[in-house]
């Protein structure tokens, strides 16, 4: 396992031999299934949030997703026959990866101080119970489960867990296994050049996956244009022309 980028948020790390290969390996499960136009273009055609989704309709195996979509599946098709799980490495450990929304405040905003307390109290974890309780009380008046919210906030995490109501199998799974993969979870560390990074390495993912370049072509130029990226931003950032 490497990383994709250093800690210190610095060093672009997209062309170290485990990201190729970890490319090569998923690139390799859409190449066994005739190849990833024909796989996209067979998923695209599902229910996607519908009750004709590709589990209820038994044209899907598995999928690895983002876990608001436990809420989709429970409310479309709380009947259809599904199993949940975490994904995991070579060494069977849960492995996720976490990414979110956050909130700014514009240099020259006319009441930088109230932002900043409003941002505190609408993360606070009194206000994440709030929500969670809100979130109750709609899903109790159509008789489903409060299957959780994930916060950013360890202590509303813990706190809100705790407040899950049981759906019945598979959903009291698919929960735990929500919370579970929450706890191991990995996230890319704060840099100036975020957005470019991650343009970067998703379009090297997208030129492999349409045939384009091998998977070292593609993250060794991914690689250099991350890294350019960082170097300026950080330069910017630093004082720097």
């Amino acid at each position: 396992m490497a990383d994709l980028i250093s800690e210190d948020g610095t060093t672009a790390q997209l062309d170290s031999p485990e990201v190729v290969e970890a490319l090569e390996w998923a690139v390799s499960i859409y190449d066994a299934q005739g190849g990833f136009s024909a796989v996209k273009s067979y998923r695209d055609a599902a229910d996607f949030f519908g009750a004709g989704n590709q589990f209820a309709t038994s044209v899907l195996g598995a999928m690895p997703m983002e876990q608001w979509y436990v809420n989709v599946l429970n409310d479309v098709s709380p009947d259809a026959p599904m199993a949940f799980d975490t994904v995991r490495g070579r060494d069977g450990e849960t492995l996720a990866f976490a990414a979110g929304s956050a909130w700014a405040i514009p240099s020259g905003a006319d009441n930088p101080g109230a932002a900043c307390r409003w941002a505190r109290v609408m993360t606070s974890t009194d206000a994440w119970e709030a929500a969670a309780q809100a979130r109750i009380s709609a899903r109790e008046e159509e008789g489903k489960p409060f299957t959780g919210i994930l916060t950013g906030n360890a202590d509303a995490d813990e706190l809100i867990q705790g407040m899950v109501t049981s759906g019945g199998e598979p959903w009291d799974t698919a929960v735990a296994k929500m919370y579970e993969a929450n706890d191991a979870t990995f996230a890319l560390p704060a840099n100036p050049a975020d957005a470019e990074f991650k343009s970067a390495m998703q379009d090297a993912v997208n030129s492999v996956l349409n045939g384009q370049a091998t998977p070292q072509e593609a993250l060794a130029s991914a690689q250099q244009t991350a890294q350019k990226a960082l170097d300026d931003a950080w330069a910017k950032l630093d004082g720097g022309d």
